[in-house]
């Protein structure tokens, strides 16, 4: 019957009970016909041999068999599924043979049927089974024990019937007895009956057997040559049984050719019957898999239902003794021994109950105590139950103690045992590989059956596993494969990979041991480094795999061969296991895949301490869709956690980041793993490996390592890991620093200049976490010496600036007026009442009669200025008596001015008293102080007073190692360390005033304030001095004045902005499309021009006005070239996102789309060229592509372009995801984001935080910056129309320094664009009425360098400027003169405010919030005694 047949009788007797049912037919024959087509469907899907351990629906194992259409079928009929368990199975009790079909239906369907819905939701259904298994004739007994089998399989079910199961287990085990005795009388009669129609058994499995043809005497023409031809076949026999056994594989494989075999003229050949086949397949069909039959149901079929009943209660520990009492084990012997008991799925089931009793330590033991694994060598193969043997030595391997008994069995059995499981791996079914290879990671660590793996090639034929996965190979369409078929493969390649994990681990630890004796072997010391026996296993705890780790990158010879990295490394290896992690993160739904990519990352971790694994990591990976990545690429983004947010695979990524760049420049035994020294030199170093570690530097900042290295060091998610992901982050940036191009980049980031890394050294992020926060801190402190070049003593937790200050402090002589210490003396005996002594100091030393001598305050003001620090912080701790306080009062009136006191220990306060309660806290420059100590004791004891240099004439003997010389020596190096510009050559101090070191500012610089300044013009011309430009700068671009607002009179917004060369015209692009023409003058709208369909977010016209470059953004993002006389015409429009001119000649138009950059010609209308390079792509998610001043160079997606060639010359370090950088008008320069960048050298020259995630522009002239900030929660479609908040920050564009911060108060900027002469800005803005709730994009202009009153309206200003008169302005301007002379009398009469306020101003800091539309200007602009007063032309002038 075809398979089409039996699913149409099977519905059409379905459709038969249905119409019956309702007229209340016996349903037994419908029943029993059923279940034969089903048992029939099943026997045929038994031999199709799928996998015993799968227990999937038949119709998702193997969507083409009929049994899987038969029980959809049957199950689609709720109706009939719910009267065979509700009604058929619970009737009464004298129904037995409704009863038995009713069993025997529901055991038929049990592989597809959902087992809770049956057993928990029904009843009294397991009530009745545990009746029926116990009280019940054959077969309805052995029906009820398989359905109380899968209803045990339920822990909650097992859970509830425990007392019942106490019961029946042991009857179970007594039938079993029962039913083996029966088995064998049924063997003996069968094969006394049937033996001479036998004459072969499959059960002989590989021995010969002599037949009578064999036996029979041989004739005399074969006698004399009988011993040779048997000796050729027996060779052959042996060699084939080799080839064709994988566990057996040699080369001989190469070797067998089909020979001819030459006979003499007499001699006739002899194949004796043995040579051919054991036995046909109808004999070994039943040993392979099995056979299925309910009915009649044999003995073999009963024990298996028992079987499968005691295999889940076989994991309770409560029903242990029960099974010893039975002789459990016996009968499980007789079963697994195929030439006793014929039937192999009764073994596999054997087997299965085998597998879960292995779960007790104790029945392991006895197990192992009466030869249990020779028995499981034994099981043949390949064979249904050899698939169950796989379960046993996985379960096996789990008992350390177990596994040892195993390890001390004879050679041979041990060498079968590996033999054997390696055959399941490679030629078994799916379950057994994964059993396999979890069995071996379990046994690794064993160094008795690690040699008898290698001995067989083991680590290819477990490479092999994952390397032939479908979903591994990027060239076959995976999209193919059902998804129970890839999920079958994704945990083989989780099974394997945590078994090469393992495998690696045991070898590095062997090796590494190796090392250790061998170096204490030369060393001349007795080796305490004590071997573990073989039968024992080797610790493998994460320290001790970090510390064997150690030991091979530090002294493993360059040129050691270490055979596993070495065979792996030929096998391909690493390259499969990094496109496993590469691809792993796009498995959708599976629950294995971060435990996949750990032991992958973890097992290329261990091969990277040589630097022949190393340099794959540079070469390229490929990926699904014709896409190649640099294999280093993944390792870092799987470090960064974007694509996988998993901590465990963060942390195993850094370790093989870590493994790549620590590794020792130069190696033990000789050669050097990077070229050192220059010359012909070179030549003599080993090629191999010489510049791999230079290499493996660079490869990391081309993809960016850095930016995600400095990214973790502030990581505080997940925050049980953050501590450990912030140590494996920083030492990675130690053993990165070790390059010069990197320690140059990474020493002018404000993580060291600003003291960032030093807070995060002061406390961990979780407090459980201290060990780990100990280890992060030893690699940042190793950091923070490369980086700035000091000890770690002298380090501290300083900025590299406090560094450079620290060395100079530590360099300077101290000298001081000895007269004011003795005065001070004086004074101190007179406040404690030593009257007399006080006399006779003063008398011998010749003081003065006055007490304390006045404070001095300087006649005139100082030619140089001074430190922004406070005063009060730099006196020392003295009684408070009226002599002292004269003294501080002095110094008082200079601290009102320092608001801006930079970051300080604090005030000073000596204390030397020994028996102080709490010790005196250490500051940064005492942590200076201490590495240089003896020398600066020697130098001060040489050069500071004359006290000291009498102080051998007569020194008394004292106990103590402390003078009053060296107190106020170090009081005063304390003062001199808080200068801000400290120098190493110091005037003699004075005890009685601050000290303070003088600014680098001459009297030749000009002066703060702008009268003043443009007073100077005629001495200092053209700007009044040195720096004059720059405060220029600083007076104008902090005071904008709004002068109109221009609103979209059809309510759809304004999106961006432009000024026209020639004529007095704003250009606005609105967000339906249009370009309107706005005079500067009027304010009224002069024309409006529909273009596009979609927002313009980005308008340029040519420098001669007849060009206007549009770009758009929306459904279709596009860019279109116009050509503008009084009307617009489109000349040419291109696929890109953004686009802008070529800065020199506008004969260039250079476009964007994503990370591609294209280049057009303007006259043509056609591309030129198009720049990308997918090997250094940064991937910046608003790259905007632009031209450098002389439109040579390109920066696009931060890598820079010769457009001439074109080829790509540099790709500059990421540290930002959005910002993609800009020229610098002066064309000598680049800033991304935050970094500035030299285009000649390509170093780091400074960053400049405040620009961090700021879209900038600078004005006409190029020597001002304006910043708006980015806003980077955008998503991924708007990134073109980004909303870069409501902060307009200006910058001067020669030194980078903050001008002032103005808030616009509005929901966000969307545009900004300045005029030729730099008069005026514009500035669109998004506003959001809080009344309605309503926006408005609207756009404001401003005028530059003007201030407007702060008590006047928006509404009111625009109001005035058209029915006012100027009589009001004039007014205001009388009220501002005012206020400037009274500022400008203030300043030239107090010369030393104004040094103060210069102090300030040096900031170049945000010091002041001011109210809506104002200017926060940075503290020059307040010491400014100045307003508006000043006529515009002069104003202007001044820049």
């Amino acid at each position: 019957m075809s398979n089409q047949d039996t699913l149409v009788e099977f519905n059409s007797v379905l459709e038969e009970w249905k119409s019956n049912h309702s007229t209340g037919a016996d349903p037994i024959p419908t029943l029993k016909r059923l279940a034969e087509l089903i048992e029939h469907e099943t026997e045929a899907y038994f031999k199709m041999d799928p996998d015993p351990f799968d227990d999937r629906h038949p119709g998702r194992a193997n969507p083409t068999c009929t049994l899987g259409h038969l029980m959809k079928s049957l199950f689609k009929n709720e109706e009939f599924m719910n009267q065979l368990v509700g009604t058929y199975l619970m009737s009464g009790r004298d129904k037995k043979e409704l009863h038995t079909l009713s069993c025997r239906l529901l055991l038929d369907v049990m592989p597809g049927l959902e087992t809770s819905v049956v057993f928990q939701e029904n009843e009294g259904v397991v009530e009745q089974l545990f009746e029926w298994a116990e009280n019940a004739e054959n077969p309805l007994s052995s029906y009820a024990t398989g359905l109380l089998a899968g209803a045990m399989d339920l822990q909650d079910i097992a859970s509830n019937f425990k007392e019942q199961n106490s019961i029946l287990v042991p009857l179970m085990l007594q039938r079993l007895h029962a039913l083996q005795k029966q088995q064998m009388e049924e063997s003996l009669s069968s094969s006394s009956r049937d033996g001479d129609d036998n004459k072969r058994y499959f059960s002989m499995f590989g021995k010969d057997s002599k037949s009578p043809a064999a036996t029979t005497a041989p004739s005399p023409l074969t006698l004399k040559s009988n011993g040779e031809q048997e000796a050729r076949q027996d060779e052959h026999k042996k060699i084939l049984k080799r080839v064709l056994s994988p566990s057996h594989y040699s080369d001989d494989v190469f070797n067998l050719k089909p020979k001819r075999i030459k006979y003499s003229p007499g001699e006739k050949c002899v194949i004796s019957e043995a040579d051919q086949s054991n036995s046909s397949w109808a004999e070994m069909q039943p040993y392979v898999i099995g056979s299925y039959s309910m009915e009649p149901l044999t003995t073999s079929m009963k024990q298996r239902m028992i079987l499968q009943y005691l295999t889940p209660m076989g994991e309770y520990q409560e029903l242990l003794g029960t099974t010893f009492e039975h002789s459990a084990l016996d009968l499980i012997f007789f079963y697994i021994n195929l030439k006793e008991n014929r039937d192999v799925r009764l073994a596999f089931e054997a087997l299965k109950y085998l597998a879960t009793l292995l779960c007790h330590k104790k029945f392991a033991i006895e197990f192992l105590s009466v030869s249990g694994v020779q028995r499981l060598l034994e099981v043949p193969r390949p064979s249904m139950a050899a698939t169950g043997v796989s379960l046993c030595v996985y379960y096996l391997s789990y008992f350390e103690d177990a596994m040892e008994r195993v390890c001390l069995l004879p050679d041979n059995v041990l060498s079968d045992l590996v033999g054997y499981v390696m055959w399941l791996m490679e030629c078994s079914h799916d379950s057994s590989r994964c059993h396999a290879a979890m069995f071996f990671s379990q046994v690794f660590p064993f160094k008795v059956m690690l040699d008898l793996f290698d001995q067989k090639d083991g680590l290819r034929r477990l490479f092999n596993v994952i390397s032939t996965l479908s979903i591994l190979n990027v060239d076959e369409r995976s999209s193919m494969l059902t998804e129970d078929q890839v999920f079958t493969m994704q945990q083989a390649a989780r099974h394997v990979c945590g078994a090469l994990k393992k495998y690696f681990e045991a070898h590095q630890a062997l090796k590494a041991d190796e090392i250790r004796r061998s170096h204490m072997r030369s060393d001349g010391a007795v080796s305490p480094v004590q071997e573990t026996p073989a039968y024992k296993p080797m610790k493998l705890t994460p320290e001790v795999i970090q510390d064997n780790t150690e030991v091979l990158m530090e002294l493993l010879p360059l040129r050691s061969n270490w055979v596993p990295e070495e065979t792996f490394h030929n096998l391909g290896g690493i390259q499969l296991l990094t496109q496993l992690v590469a691809m792993a993160p796009e498995w959708s739904n599976y629950p294995g895949k971060p435990e996949t990519i750990k032991n992958a990352l973890d097992a290329i971790a261990v091969c990277m301490v040589t630097p022949r694994s190393q340099s794959i990591l540079l070469e390229s990976v490929c990926l699904p869709d014709d896409i190649t990545t640099p294999a280093i690429s993944v390792i870092i983004g799987l470090a960064e956690g974007e694509i996988l947010a998993d901590a465990e695979v963060q942390k195993s990524a850094l370790t093989v980041l870590v493994n790549c760049v620590c590794g020792p420049i130069e190696r033990v035994g000789g050669g050097v793993s990077r070229i050192v020294g220059s010359g012909p030199k070179k030549k003599l170093n080993w090629k191999q490996g010489e510049d791999i570690l230079s290499r493996v530097w660079n490869g990391i900042r081309t993809n960016n390592g850095i930016m995600v290295l400095l990214k973790l060091l502030s990581t505080k998610t997940p925050i049980t890991d953050a501590d450990i992901i912030r140590g494996l982050a920083c030492r990675a940036l130690v053993g990165l620093s070790r390059s010069e191009s990197v320690r140059q980049i990474i020493n002018k980031l404000p993580l060291f200049n600003n003291g960032q890394l030093q807070s995060l050294m002061k406390e961990p992020v979780l407090q459980d976490k201290r060990q780990e926060h100990i280890r992060f801190c030893k690699y940042a402190s190793d950091l923070l010496e490369r980086v700035s070049g000091k000890q770690p003593s002298s380090v501290g937790d300083a900025s590299l600036e406090e560094i450079r200050r620290a060395d100079i402090v530590a360099q300077t002589k101290i000298i001081f007026q000895e007269r004011e210490l003795l005065q001070l003396m004086y004074d101190h005996l007179l406040v404690k009442g030593f009257t007399e002594s006080a006399f006779a100091l003063q008398r011998e030393a010749g003081l003065p009669r006055c007490v304390t001598p006045p404070p001095l305050h300087p006649s005139s003001p100082h030619l140089y200025s001074s430190p922004s620090t406070s005063r009060l912080s730099r006196q020392m701790s003295q009684p408070s008596t009226s002599h002292t306080t004269a003294s501080v009062a002095g110094s008082s009136s200079h601290t009102n001015h320092a608001r801006d006191v930079p970051t300080t220990p604090g005030p000073i306060r000596l204390t030397v008293n020994k028996h102080q309660p709490s010790p005196p806290q250490v500051t940064f420059q005492q942590k200076v102080q201490l590495s240089k100590l003896k020398y600066l004791r020697e130098k001060e004891n040489s050069t500071q007073s004359p006290s000291v240099k009498l102080k051998s004439v007569g020194k008394p003997s004292v106990d103590y190692d402390i003078s009053l010389d060296k107190i106020v020596t170090e009081y005063l190096r304390k003062q001199h360390a808080l200068c801000r510009n400290p120098v190493v050559t110091c005037p003699p101090m004075s005890l009685f005033l601050p000290h303070r070191c003088p600014e680098p500012k001459g009297w030749s610089s000009a002066p703060v304030c702008i009268t003043s300044r443009l007073m100077r013009r005629s001495v200092f011309p053209p700007y009044g001095g040195l720096d004059g430009t720059r405060s220029n700068r600083k007076f104008i671009y902090t005071k904008f004045r709004p002068v109109r607002t221009y609103h979209d009179g059809e309510d759809d917004g304004f999106a961006c902005c432009s000024f026209m060369s020639s004529e007095n015209q704003l250009m606005l692009g609105t967000f339906s499309g249009e370009l309107k023409m706005f005079s500067l003058s009027t304010g009224e709208e002069t024309a409006s021009f529909s273009c596009h369909s979609s927002p313009i977010i980005q308008l340029e016209p040519s420098r001669d006005d007849k060009m206007i470059l549009t770009s758009t953004w929306g459904t279709r993002q596009d860019c279109s070239l116009w050509r503008y006389e009084r009307t617009v015409e489109n000349v040419f429009t291109f696929d890109d996102h953004y686009s802008e001119f070529s800065k020199s000649t506008q004969d260039k138009i250079i476009g964007t789309r994503d990370e591609v950059a294209h280049i057009y010609d303007v006259a043509c209308a056609e591309p030129l060229q198009t720049l990308h390079d997918a090997d250094k792509a940064n991937n910046y998610k608003a790259n905007i592509a632009t031209f450098n001043p002389t439109d040579e160079l390109v920066l696009n997606d931060g890598v820079l372009w010769d457009v001439r060639a074109p080829r790509a010359l540099h790709k500059f370090d990421k540290f930002n995801s959005y910002i993609s950088g800009v020229f610098h008008p002066m064309g000598l320069e680049i800033i991304i984001n935050s970094e500035v960048w030299d285009i000649r050298t390509f170093h780091l020259l400074h960053t400049v935080p405040a620009l961090d995630q700021c879209q900038i522009k600078f004005n006409h002239t190029g020597d001002v910056i304006y910043a708006t900030r980015f806003d980077d929660n955008e998503n991924l479609e708007d990134r073109y129309r980004s909303q870069y908040g409501s902060t307009l920050r200006t910058f001067d564009a020669t030194d980078y320094s903050s001008i002032g911060t103005m808030d616009l108060k509005t929901k966000s900027i969307f545009d900004l664009c300045t005029d030729k002469s730099d008069c005026f800005l514009a500035v669109v803005e998004n506003q959001q009425f809080s009344e309605t709730g309503a926006e408005e994009s609207v756009c404001r202009l401003y005028e530059v360098g003007k201030l407007r009153d702060a008590e006047d309206d928006q509404e009111e200003e625009e109001e005035e400027e058209e029915e006012v008169g100027g009589d009001e302005d004039d007014d205001d301007d009388d009220e501002d003169d005012d206020d400037d002379i009274s500022n400008i009398v203030e300043s030239l009469g107090d010369g030393e405010s104004s040094d103060d306020n210069q102090d300030e101003g040096d900031e170049g800091g945000d010091n002041a919030v001011f109210e809506a539309e104002e200017f926060s200007p940075s503290s020059d602009d307040l010491a400014d005694d100045d307003d508006d007063d000043l006529d515009d032309d002069l104003l202007f002038d001044l820049v």
